[in-house]
C-alpha cells in the first residue's frame, strides 16, 4: 500500500501526485495576551500616579515660581498640561501595536472601546499629536532660555507665539490619518492572516492602518523620527550654549546662576529621557522583521514607553527646579517637626528654619 505524502506549498498541501491534499495543518493559538492582565496594572497605576505627580507639579508652577521664573512659568504650564493630557489620552486607549507587512494594527484595550472603534482610532491619533508637542514644549523651554540670555527680555506675546508654533507639527500628525480612508475590516483580515496563532478576541473590534505605504502614514510617520531625533539632538547642543552663556553672565549672583544651570540640566534631562525609550522600539522591531520572530513584549512597550516620560518627568522639576525642590523638602520637615512644636520656644524654632533654608 502506498504511503500518502503531503508537502506544504503556501497555505496548501500538494500530495505525491501533485494533487491538493485535503488535509490542512490547524495553527496551533499562542498565548499571544499573557502580558495584557499586567499591562492594565501598569495603565491604572501610571494614570492615578501620574496625574497625581503632574497636579502637585503644576500647583507648585502656579505658586512657588520665583520672580526669576515668571516668563519661564508659562512654558512650564503649558508642558505640565500637555502631560496630563497625554497621561489621560494613553490610560483612555491603552494600545498595543501589531505590525503587518503593508498594515498596522492598533489593539485598544482602553475605556475608549465603550465608544466605538472612531473613538479609539481618533484618540491614537491625538495621543501621537500630544507626545509630539509634549517633546517641542520642552525643547522650546531650552530656546527660551538660550534667547533670553542672548538678547534680554522677551514680551509676553512673543513667547505665546513661541508656544504656539510648537503646535503645528504636532496638528499635522493629528489631522494627516482623517485625510485618508479608514478600512478597519482590511486591517482585521490581514492581521488575522499574517498572526494566526494570536488570539485578538479581547481587542475587536480593532482599528489601525489598511496601509503604511500611504502618503498620510508616511507624512505623520517622519514627523515623529524627526522629532524624536532631532529635538534631544539640537536640545543638547542649546543646553551646552545656555551653561556657557550663564558662566560668563557677569550680572548674576553666584545662586541665580547655580539655580540656572541646575534648571538647563533638568530640561536636558526631560529632553533626553525619551530617547532611552525609544531606542530599544526600533532596535526589537528590525529584530523581529529581520528574524521573523513575534515579540510580544515590543508590542506592549511601543504604547508604554512613548507615554512613560510624562510619569518621570515631574520627578525631575521636583529636583532639577530648586525652589519647588525646597517646597517639598519644608513640607517634610515642618511634618516630622510638628511633635516638638509644643516643646520649643519661639528662638529655637526661627532658628531651626534658618537652617532648614541655609542647608538647602
Amino acid at each position: 500500500m502506498r504511503a500518502r505524502v503531503s508537502v506544504k506549498v503556501g497555505t496548501k498541501y500538494l500530495d505525491d501526485a501533485g494533487r491538493h491534499s485535503a488535509i490542512l495543518r490547524i495553527p496551533m493559538v499562542s498565548d499571544s495576551n499573557r502580558f495584557v492582565p499586567f499591562v492594565d496594572i501598569y495603565f491604572n497605576l501610571y494614570f492615578f500616579g501620574g496625574l497625581t505627580f503632574q497636579t502637585v507639579l503644576l500647583i507648585l508652577i502656579l505658586t512657588k515660581s520665583p520672580a526669576i521664573l515668571t516668563n519661564l512659568k508659562l512654558f512650564l504650564i503649558n508642558t505640565c498640561i500637555l502631560q496630563i493630557v497625554l497621561i489621560s489620552l494613553a490610560y483612555f486607549i491603552q494600545h498595543r501595536s501589531l505590525p503587518n507587512s503593508n498594515s498596522l494594527a492598533i489593539l485598544p484595550h482602553g475605556p475608549c472601546r465603550k465608544f466605538g472603534p472612531n473613538i479609539c482610532f481618533s484618540g491614537y491619533h491625538l495621543f501621537l499629536g500630544v507626545a509630539l508637542c509634549v517633546g517641542l514644549g520642552i525643547s522650546n523651554t531650552i530656546i527660551f532660555r538660550f534667547r533670553v540670555l542672548r538678547r534680554g527680555r522677551m514680551s509676553q506675546k512673543r513667547i505665546i507665539t513661541m508656544i504656539a508654533l510648537t503646535y503645528i507639527p504636532s496638528l499635522a500628525i493629528i489631522i494627516l490619518p482623517f485625510t485618508s480612508p479608514w478600512n478597519f475590516v482590511e486591517v482585521q483580515r490581514t492581521t488575522a492572516f499574517e498572526h494566526p496563532t494570536y488570539d485578538l478576541s479581547v481587542y475587536e473590534p480593532y482599528v489601525g492602518f489598511s496601509q503604511i505605504t500611504s502618503f498620510q502614514f508616511l507624512s505623520a510617520t517622519f514627523l515623529l523620527v524627526i522629532g524624536a531625533y532631532a529635538i534631544p539632538a539640537v536640545s543638547g547642543f542649546l543646553t551646552t550654549r545656555v551653561i556657557h552663556l550663564i558662566n560668563k553672565n557677569r550680572g548674576m549672583s553666584l545662586k541665580t546662576k547655580e539655580q540656572s544651570k541646575t534648571l538647563a540640566y533638568g530640561l536636558a534631562c526631560q529632553t533626553f529621557l525619551p530617547v532611552t525609550c525609544y531606542i530599544p522600539i526600533p532596535t526589537c522591531y528590525i529584530y523581529s522583521q529581520s528574524t521573523g520572530a513575534e515579540m510580544l513584549m515590543t508590542e506592549h512597550l511601543l504604547g508604554i514607553l512613548i507615554c512613560f516620560p510624562s510619569f518621570l518627568d515631574p520627578f525631575i522639576s521636583f529636583y532639577f527646579i530648586v525652589p519647588y525642590r525646597q517646597a517639598i523638602l519644608n513640607v517634610f520637615k515642618c511634618r516630622k517637626s510638628k511633635p516638638l512644636n509644643s516643646v520649643v520656644n519661639v528662638r529655637q524654632l526661627s532658628k531651626h528654619n534658618a537652617s532648614i533654608i541655609d542647608s538647602n
